[in-house]
């Protein structure tokens, strides 16, 4: 069933960030739950409330080094173009994973992909000073070496209250439980009212730098994160936040000692909501191997994706929402486990954001 969120008539943006079209190895399944939102929600709300701008604040796609043909096909078809025939002027700042170097802005994928291609799409990759409908809202993208001398210029004599980038800032949540511990200090942007960030994929709010958040689930580190995107009511400073409801994780508990007539419940249940998903199945009492049975095959059958069985329910029984259930299994978590267990001569902080950067980089190697 469409959703549709409706606003009192005055002057909106609708702000998205971190895409990553072409995330999990340009999985066509991730595409499609993009579409989805998109086509169910996001034009839609945009059409319902005369929202006439879209702001995206970096991360349009996911590798920094190329992008898969089919990946840049469901870029145009799925988002440029349905924005572009609805005259809906876009602006798409340059994120961390669309510049092709660390230190430089110069290669990047929205020269390659959008800009100059569109009437009613801008690409920037530069701090840049924009106008929308007499709003000024400084614009800053992902700071390198290269823009670095006016970024800092612009943070420090602002020409607008309101800045929207793609910001490394410390001491903000990432993803839940995991806070970063280097970046930029916060106070370097005081002397705005508004700054509205894209980067960390968890929506967190400290004084007045807010990040909006990722618009979906791309891994474990998502579940049970509220993900979509957001509406900037620019006479009221009001953030409003459109969630999105199509999840790629889910996480089903199998407790046959606490639900004596499971196999009837199992019979009942619609499992359709576990296609096209990433399912872990948390085993907390198992004594009837036939109703386990019944539901791990239920559930195969309505397409998951992968369906993985968690014999040690711990977490889950610490905490019903099962928030950290992956933790274990999770590579990052792993290895800043064992950066802090380690006594190194440097600071282990730059130690786990190295060891991130090559995890990073390796994820980002196709699979043949």
């Amino acid at each position: 069933m469409d959703v549709f969120i409706f606003f009192i008539k005055s002057m909106k943006i609708a702000l998205i960030t971190d895409t990553h079209w072409g995330i999990r190895n340009d999985s066509n399944i991730q595409h499609d739950h993009i579409k989805h939102f998109l086509d169910s929600i996001f034009f839609p709300t945009l059409h319902a409330n005369g929202i006439n701008h879209i702001i995206h604040l970096g991360d349009l796609v996911d590798r920094r080094k190329y992008i898969n043909f089919m990946s840049s096909k469901r870029l145009r078809e799925d988002f440029l173009q349905p924005a572009e025939e609805r005259g809906i002027e876009t602006h798409i700042i340059q994120g961390n994973h669309d510049s092709y170097y660390k230190d430089t802005h110069e290669v990047n994928a929205l020269d390659e992909l959008v800009s100059g291609r569109y009437n009613h799409i801008r690409t920037y990759s530069v701090p840049t000073l924009i106008s929308i409908d007499g709003f000024p809202i400084q614009l800053m993208p992902w700071i390198t070496d290269s823009n670095r001398d006016e970024a800092m210029d612009a943070i420090n004599k602002p020409k607008a209250t309101v800045l929207m980038g793609h910001l490394e800032l410390n001491g903000f949540t990432m993803h839940r439980g995991l806070i970063s511990d280097h970046g930029m200090d916060r106070n370097a942007f005081d002397k705005f009212d508004k700054v509205y960030s894209g980067h960390y994929h968890h929506r967190s709010t400290v004084g007045n730098i807010s990040y909006i958040g990722a618009f979906g689930e791309y891994t474990w580190h998502d579940y049970n994160d509220p993900r979509g995107f957001s509406v900037l009511d620019t006479e009221t400073s009001v953030l409003e936040f459109i969630q999105n409801p199509h999840k790629m994780f889910r996480i089903a508990k199998y407790d046959d000692v606490a639900n004596p007539e499971i196999v009837e419940k199992i019979q009942r249940t619609d499992f359709s909501k576990y296609k096209d998903t990433y399912v872990k199945l948390v085993v907390v009492n198992k004594s009837n191997p036939y109703a386990f049975d019944l539901l791990f095959d239920s559930i195969y059958k309505a397409g998951p994706i992968d369906i993985t069985v968690i014999e040690d329910p711990s977490v889950l029984l610490e905490n019903e929402d099962a928030d950290e259930i992956d933790e274990a299994e999770d590579t990052p978590t792993i290895l800043r486990k064992y950066i802090d267990g380690l006594t190194l001569p440097l600071d282990s902080g730059k130690m786990k954001h190295f060891m991130m950067d090559i995890y990073n980089e390796a994820l980002q190697v196709e699979t043949v």
